[in-house]
């Protein structure tokens, strides 16, 4: 099992960064901490040089690489892709799936890419949202089968939009989550705090079925606190109960605490940092004990 961090291109320029970290190298921070793993956002005006420096930087770091791309709200968003020349979503998404393949042969290990499905206004009709959201990761599923065997794509639990928002997101429930990866035919991403914030608004179930319990292939893992993407120190979430609940089922892939530097910066700084990772570490150790 691989854990990993949030990490954005440009980290080591990035005022937030370099306050929470101070005078210490990033990556090998990571790295010495207990790190594996980091994702990385991406978006459609993320330069290849720039992704190509940090993948470089990363992997000699050790550290396993993941993608995690933003498109909502841009002609990118699985809401606008066909396959059709000149289509913009589907252009973005062939080269984000070539520079994935580039990526997987530098790391000489997969590469994981987590989608969001689409994204949209709520006048759309959610269907044509749904069917566009599988197209895309079919599509990419059966280009990386041809094209990039060990580029994983997965699909993201989404936040549920605010009461009252002009706005839709397709894959916010788990059984809607479920259909999406076994129509494409890929797996899922759990993502614990939308997960909470899911169930405590609209009232839809905090724990996945069975069903999906064995569809997860990748997972973001933080607590809440007013906001979501906080470090684990709040006992908010029961991401405790959530992992266990993965070990159980022999889940063995990447668990990113996906928590950016102002969060970890106003629960206290480094020290957040440290416990999110131990308490992690230690409570996997302990499931693995309980379950063998």
């Amino acid at each position: 099992m691989f854990i990993g961090i949030k990490l954005e291109i440009g980290f080591s320029e990035h005022p937030l960064y370099r306050q929470l970290y101070g005078d210490h190298e990033i990556l090998n921070y990571f790295r010495d901490l207990g790190f594996s793993a980091v994702e990385t956002p991406v978006g459609p005006e993320t330069g290849y040089e720039a992704l190509r420096e940090h993948v470089t930087r990363c992997c000699e770091a050790g550290l396993r690489i993941s993608l995690h791309p933003y498109c909502e709200g841009t002609g990118c968003d699985p809401a606008y892709f066909s396959i059709e020349d000149g289509n913009l979503c589907w252009n973005y998404h062939q080269r984000l799936l070539s520079q994935a393949a580039e990526i997987s042969q530098r790391q000489q290990s997969p590469t994981v890419i987590n989608f969001h499905p689409a994204a949209g206004s709520s006048t759309i009709d959610r269907q044509i949202l749904f069917d566009r959201s599988v197209s895309l990761l079919s599509w990419a599923r059966q280009w990386c089968s041809r094209n990039a065997p060990d580029v994983q794509v997965v699909a993201e639990l989404q936040f549920g939009p605010n009461t009252g928002e002009d706005k839709q997101r397709i894959g916010d429930t788990y059984d809607e989550l479920l259909q999406i990866v076994t129509r494409s035919g890929i797996r899922a991403c759990w993502d614990f705090g939308h997960a909470y914030f899911n169930a405590k608004r609209f009232d839809v179930p905090l724990y996945p079925t069975e069903v999906l319990l064995k569809q997860i292939g990748h997972v973001h893992c933080h607590d809440v606190c007013q906001g979501d993407h906080c470090p684990l120190i709040y006992d908010e979430v029961p991401w405790k109960d959530f992992v266990r609940l993965l070990i159980e089922k022999e889940f063995d892939e990447t668990i990113i605490i996906e928590v950016p530097p102002s969060a970890f910066l106003a629960a206290g700084g480094l020290e957040s940092v440290n416990d999110s990772l131990k308490s992690l570490m230690d409570w996997i150790e302990q499931c693995r004990q309980m379950t063998y």
